[in-house]
């Protein structure tokens, strides 16, 4: 926005955007910081039900405003969490803990992701580093909380008291503001609808009666399943290339650093490292984050290297690591390890949503970004549980690892691909312009006939000429200025608009 958008809301980079940076931030403690020290949760749900890696890794892979979706979603995970308490088995866990948690994450964590854009302009970038740091702070205070009251309270125990912790998003979620650009967006579009239904009521001589049934006809919801469907999702935006490019490449980003989550409590319990330590990985993981996605967002905004650079080496990085780790056995590398997946890839969610913005706009910015959670849930589905797989098949977790950094360096080929498919865009925007001017020439109301018809060789235009042609306009609208030049008549020298000279066929 700039200043005079500003000027129309106050609340842009100041006042009130802060206790929505404060909300957000508590709601991302909560939801994503869960979601990442839920390797806690997963080698403690192994040992307990006695069910496979990749079945286990399965379960955690699953038009209102940005406050009432977001309370629903916090109603959700302290529901899923509660029963999951109650569950005797693994297969109840799927419904309990897969579907009705993971439907609350999902529905909590597109409001907080995407409100804060709203709120802030120029620190955009800084804004979302903040608050997705919060995940960060989660995943360094939650891997110790859960192997405490797994010591005190059992695994059952746990579930119970973490629901009560979750219901906390409720209360975030009460901070939220729908935010003004998207209200008066709403009013104008509403507005409009009234002005259009109003204007074709009277030229058909409807009483205001009958134009307001009319009007609470045409806003109910339609039934038509492609057009509400592309309405509440619009796919279309799919049909952008740089869209559907920066789609592509945050599933891989995505699946490759989830991995992780998982990778590496895992690993370390099976290389025979004790909970402390286990759980000490998975803090240093987020202790880095904190850091890295303040610092990379706030280096964004600052404009110093492009965002797409800054993503490319991060993604390269973090996939040499993950080549490397095979090959180590070390409590020391692993730690480093954690610090390098916490820096680089875990820093990309500070540059989603800008990089969004930049592409789409703020207009289409909270569907784009439903897209993108879309697209990321799904792929998450089917990256986590694999890796699982590939440890039950292979008997460690070295091969998943590989799998990982292949993923982080296709995501970092993915974006390179931005300037082909830019100038690709550039070429086919010329091809449409031109084709709309060639038939826009094509339309221009004039044609030329020959009184015995046109020469055989009419392409020759000598030949055309000797010929004796009658011009001959369809509009008359400009017939005074290609009217015939008589040299036997010159025009006047007045300098009267209507005697002005024309130019004749003969001097073509």
């Amino acid at each position: 926005m700039a200043d005079t958008e500003r000027r129309k809301d106050p609340d842009i980079d100041r006042g009130f955007a802060w206790a929505i940076l404060a909300g957000c931030f508590l709601m991302y403690l909560f939801v994503v910081g869960g979601i990442k020290a839920y390797g806690i949760l997963y080698t403690e749900l192994v040992d307990f039900y006695g069910s496979g890696s990749g079945n286990t890794a399965w379960i955690g892979s699953t038009r209102f405003s940005f406050r009432t979706v977001a309370f629903i979603g916090g109603l959700l995970i302290g529901a899923g969490f509660i029963s999951s308490g109650f569950v005797p088995s693994i297969n109840y866990m799927y419904i309990s803990f897969g579907l009705c948690a993971g439907l609350g994450y999902g529905l909590s964590f597109s409001p907080c992701s995407t409100i804060i854009s709203f709120y802030f302009e120029e620190r955009r970038a800084l804004a979302n580093g903040i608050t997705v740091s919060a995940s960060g702070i989660g995943a360094l205070v939650f891997p110790f909380l859960y192997q405490f009251l797994i010591r005190e309270y059992g695994l059952q125990g746990t579930f119970l008291i973490l629901g009560a912790f979750a219901l906390h998003v409720c209360a975030a979620a009460c901070i939220f503001r729908q935010p003004r650009l998207i209200v008066q967006e709403k009013r104008h579009q509403q507005l409009k609808r009234n002005r259009t239904s109003d204007h074709k009521g009277l030229l058909n001589g409807e009483s205001s009666f009958t134009q307001h049934e009319n009007r609470i006809e045409e806003e109910k919801p339609s039934t038509c399943c492609p057009a509400s469907f592309d309405n509440m999702f619009k796919f279309s935006l799919l049909c952008n290339p740089r869209f559907l490019m920066y789609v592509v490449a945050f599933v891989l980003c995505m699946n490759g650093y989830g991995n992780n989550l998982i990778l590496i409590p895992a690993h370390l319990k099976a290389l025979g490292y004790n909970r402390d330590q286990i759980a000490l990985g998975v803090s240093i993981m987020g202790a880095f984050e904190v850091i890295a996605r303040i610092f990379f967002g706030w280096f964004a905004d600052k404009g110093f290297v492009k965002k797409r650079y800054m993503f490319i080496f991060n993604m390269g990085v973090a996939a040499i690591f993950c080549f490397m780790a095979p090959f180590f056995k070390s409590y020391y590398f692993f730690a480093v390890y954690a610090a390098i997946i916490g820096t680089f890839p875990g820093s990309f969610w500070s540059l989603i949503s800008v990089l969004i913005i930049d592409v789409v706009g703020m207009k289409d910015f909270t569907a784009a970004f439903g897209l993108v959670s879309l697209f990321l849930a799904m792929g998450a589905a089917i990256s986590q549980p694999s890796i699982g797989w590939l440890q039950d098949r292979t008997g460690n977790w070295n091969m998943s690892f590989v799998l990982t950094g292949c993923l982080l360096l296709l995501s970092a080929f993915t974006v390179m691909l931005e300037p082909c498919i830019k100038r690709s865009m550039k070429r086919r925007r010329l091809r449409e312009a031109e084709a709309t001017e060639r038939a826009a020439l094509d339309a221009v109301p004039l044609r030329i006939r020959s009184r015995s018809g046109l020469p055989e060789d009419a392409d020759d235009r000598e030949s055309l000429m000797e010929e004796d042609v009658e011009l001959k306009l369809t509009s008359g609208r400009i017939s005074r200025i290609y009217r015939p030049y008589d040299s036997n008549h010159p025009p006047p020298s007045s300098p009267d608009r209507a005697a002005a000279p024309t130019i004749g066929l003969d001097d073509v």
